[in-house]
């Protein structure tokens, strides 16, 4: 079998991972995810790196993992990495193979596509009339596209009420080292071991392209006022002092920035074109909203306790336009499914409010009808960002059982604790306090879960349990080809690689690890951004 072009892991992967502290609580994924063409075939990066049985692990695709998962640029950190990108592809067809949606998760997946197509509509259908003018493209490019700069720089800091004396010895550190560079010195290292911005220090003081309005006004004056490759003189802004250097200038292509003009410039006029196609739309649908069941929902989500409605109160209609209602039983469903904080806010909408909120699903119900007659297809683009969350679903989803198995506290392990620590109990019996020490040790267990290393290592064990069962081929050839890739997208983006990977901040250590006496024990009774930018 041919292997199939794989839409990018390497965008969600370690953020799944990331989330697996979440294991007592649902995972709730938002934002769209940008979809990046993986495969074989003849462009720069489509080369594959690895196959793990009939799928890809692209050249492109492991560099974008490695550069937004802060790793060197070494053939060690690339075979680190790609073992990664290996264990989540073996964890993902675990996942595919193993995991049921639940009806939330089917639900999701559901509504998922239906935005994606609904969007497809807007793009094939709505804004079909709308013309794109190439000349008011290139007049905004000329407007509003400047010359960036990259920058280098070393921030001492003071803080607001430091005394004149600490003032001083920072400026005359900042003309020392001023002074350092003119003679040579190598600004990236004195900007690693001096500079006191944790946005920039592990790059060497590097801050990457950027334009008017992203600094603080004396640090950009100095920027602006500085050719490339020179020293700025040492600036002040309210952070400290900056030690500054202008690596280069440049102004992108309107040929780079187009698709992104044509989406701010059109913003207005598809805007209109949509309000007027939805206007009509409505006009014509008969849509009609029945205010005494809009009374009853809400009279339900403000119910405390919250029960849940009758079969009969779940049939009546809340709104209902030519060929379709949406039902209270049906907006309950949604409701159900939303995150605390939304169903709080749905609580406080008055009727106007819910009629407003249903004017909106019935909208949406009507595109989406509109977008099945014209029998829309998702393109490539839309098409990968739903398989990408699909994917996502599926991996946060397994991974969370997983936890949860982690999570999991034998009597045995409780017992030892108490034994261990009875003086702490001062004679209370085992059984009163089981339950107490339980809760102890699964939240040492889940903190250390929080540790990415830690969700890692979890990823590493659901896939070795897979050993044998894929086929995995690693092309270590095409090692320096992601380096070189890798590269150019530092470059683009005007930064360098770190020289080595961050560490991850320390977790406490799992109780499967250490005896259960390394905590305190609860007493008796006790119940379980860079500072060079605009802040």
């Amino acid at each position: 079998m041919a292997p199939r072009p794989r839409i990018s892991s390497a965008r969600w992967a370690l953020s799944s991972a990331r989330r697996l502290m979440s294991a007592a609580r649902p995972v709730l994924v938002a934002g769209a995810l940008l979809a990046l063409a993986c495969g074989r075939g003849g462009e720069p990066g489509e080369e594959p790196v690895a196959e793990v049985g009939d799928e890809t692990i692209t050249v492109e695709e492991l560099a974008e993992y490695m550069k937004r998962t802060g790793r060197g640029a070494n053939r060690e950190a690339v075979r680190t990495a790609v073992d990664n990108l290996v264990d989540l592809h073996l964890v993902e067809m675990r996942a595919r193979a193993r995991h049921r949606p639940t009806p939330s998760e089917s639900l999701q997946m559901r509504e998922w596509q239906e935005i994606l197509l609904i969007n497809q509509f807007r793009e094939d259908v709505v804004w079909e009339d709308v013309q794109v003018d190439e000349a008011k493209l290139r007049a905004w490019y000329e407007e509003n596209v400047g010359e960036e700069r990259k920058v280098r720089h070393i921030l001492l800091r003071i803080p607001p009420t430091a005394p004149e004396e600490e003032k001083a010895r920072a400026r005359a550190l900042a003309d020392s080292l001023h002074r350092a560079i003119e003679d040579g010195a190598d600004m990236a290292e004195l900007a690693r071991q001096h500079s006191e911005d944790p946005g920039s220090a592990q790059q060497g003081g590097l801050l990457g392209w950027a334009g008017r309005g992203s600094w603080v006004e004396p640090f950009e004056e100095a920027a602006y006022a500085t050719p490339a490759g020179e020293l700025a003189p040492v600036v002040e802004s309210q952070f400290g002092y900056h030690v500054l250097r202008v690596e280069d200038t440049r102004r992108r292509s309107f040929e780079d920035l187009r698709d992104e003009i044509e989406q701010q410039v059109m913003m207005p006029e598809r805007g209109e074109a949509e309000q007027a196609y939805v206007t009509t739309l409505m006009e014509n649908s008969g849509v009609e909203f029945f205010e005494e069941n809009v009374d009853r929902f809400i009279a339900l989500v403000r119910a405390d306790p919250q029960e849940e409605p009758t079969g009969e109160q779940r049939e009546l209609p809340l709104a209902t336009y030519r060929g379709g209602e949406i039902t209270l039983g049906e907006l309950w469903t949604v409701y159900r499914s939303l995150p605390e904080a939304n169903k709080r806010a749905i609580a406080r909408l008055d009727q106007a409010g819910m009629i407003q909120a249903l004017s909106t699903l019935v909208q949406q119900r009507l595109l989406l009808d509109r977008a099945k007659e014209a029998d829309v297809a998702l393109d490539s683009t839309r098409q990968s960002q739903l398989e990408e969350r699909i994917d996502q679903l599926y991996v946060e989803a397994y991974l969370r059982e997983a936890a949860r198995a982690q999570l999991d506290v034998p009597d045995s392990l409780v017992r030892s604790y108490y034994d261990e620590h009875a003086e702490f109990y001062r004679g209370q019996p085992f059984d009163e306090v089981r339950e107490q020490i339980r809760t102890v040790l699964q939240t040492q267990r889940m903190q250390s879960m929080q540790d990415p290393d830690a969700q890692m290592k979890l990823v590493e064990a659901v896939a070795d349990s897979q050993a044998g069962e894929v086929e995995v081929t690693i092309h270590e050839d095409a090692f320096d080809d992601v380096l070189e890739v890798l590269a150019g997208k530092y470059a683009e983006e005007g930064t360098e690689p770190p020289t080595e990977r961050p560490q991850a901040p320390a977790a406490a250590a799992p109780p499967a690890a250490a005896a259960p006496g390394t905590s305190t024990p609860p007493p008796a009774g006790a119940g379980g951004e860079t500072d060079a930018t605009n802040p």
